[in-house]
């Protein structure tokens, strides 16, 4: 599959972010999304640790819409824009980056804002990702940009879509902890917020993602 330059999609994956305590809302992979707490329903509990100790964090959840359209959730700044983060500036390509925030007086590549380096994507179907810079107030901030982020989208059928969240690099130690415990809270809340999304009938004259 030929990888396409053209920025007509929408990420988080978002990431990937939302709402991080303690402090103001402060953006993580992707924002607007249901309160971190319990567990989101519907989603699937992969994790596992390798034979050498390091944990890798994986959540999945099916989301009955198109590929193509759960992808643009990911990728397409006006999607995202529209969504959740006010913010948002997408160069999709090897070595790109995604940089997001929900604070709308955040400025690209000022504080308040996330920012993720693309490693490398398949169009449509993986996004990976390494953490630049993140907000202050991100439980085991220093620690994200160790973490290897991956976003896979497989179609089940023409209208249903397994999304997966993996994270890599989870070593031991409290830090890594309190940034494991954080994101799975939180991935499992965003996979929530991105099904509604994707599965919510657009309102007359507006288009879906």
């Amino acid at each position: 599959m030929k990888k396409s330059k053209s920025n007509t999609r929408a990420l988080r994956w978002r990431p990937s972010v939302a709402s991080l305590a303690p402090g103001p809302a402060l953006v993580a992979l992707l924002v607007a999304m249901p309160s971190v707490g319990a567990e989101a329903p519907h989603v699937t509990d992969s994790s596992f640790t390798e034979p050498g100790g390091d944990r890798v964090l994986q959540e999945s959840m099916v989301v009955e819409a198109p590929a193509a359209r759960v992808w643009k959730a990911f990728t397409d700044e006006a999607t995202i824009r529209a969504w959740n983060a006010p913010l948002v500036h997408i160069d999709l390509r090897d070595g790109g980056t995604i940089e997001e925030s929900d604070d709308p007086k955040a400025t690209p590549g000022g504080p308040q804002s996330l920012r993720q380096l693309i490693v490398t994507y398949l169009p449509g179907r993986l996004l990976v990702l390494r953490n630049v810079s993140a907000p202050a107030g991100l439980p085991g901030r220093e620690l994200y940009p160790t973490i290897v982020q991956i976003v896979s989208l497989e179609p089940l059928t023409d209208k249903e879509t397994l999304v997966t969240l993996s994270g890599t690099g989870y070593g031991a130690g409290a830090d890594y902890d309190r940034l494991y415990g954080f994101l799975r809270e939180h991935n499992a809340a965003f996979l929530a917020s991105l099904k509604t999304l994707c599965e919510t009938p657009p309102a007359a004259g507006v288009a879906t993602p």
